[in-house]
This record gives structure tokens, sequence and C-alpha cells, in this order.
């Protein structure tokens, strides 16, 4: 049996990296573009990984407040 070496470790310049502002847009906007990309930056890119995964929860949130405040002023109405 071959021995298998270990991936390199991820050096400090890519674990310091943030998401642009584009993608945190776009994870606010639509969270599962933040879950994808917080499941493909959580160990090659911890930092990112976490912008986007803040950004989408924040978008959710943001998007539960909205739907309940129409519902809410919307039932006012009638």
């Amino acid at each position: 049996m071959e021995p298998t070496t270990p991936p390199p470790a991820p050096t400090d310049n890519q674990q310091t990296e943030d998401l642009s502002l584009i993608l945190k847009i776009v994870s606010f906007c639509i969270p599962l573009v933040g879950a994808i990309l917080w499941f493909i930056n959580k160990d090659k890119n911890p930092k990112a990984a976490k912008s986007a995964c803040t950004f989408a929860l924040i978008g959710v949130a943001v998007g539960i407040v909205i739907n309940v405040l129409v519902t809410v002023l919307g039932g006012l109405s009638n």
C-alpha cells in the first residue's frame, strides 16, 4: 500500500481572504447561493465560508420579517 500524502495546508492568505462584495450581496438576496458558497469554502477558506453563511442567514431572516409584515399589513387592509 502506498503512503498517502495529506493535502497541503492552506496558507494564511487563503484563510484570511473574505468574499467579494458581489458574492455577499448575492448570498443575501439568494440564500441558497450562500449555502452553496459555504459548502465550497468551509475547508479551504473558513473566513469566506463564514461570510457567505452569515449573509445567507441574514437574508433568510429579512425575508421572514418582510413576509410577516406583508401578511399582517395585508390582513389589516381588508
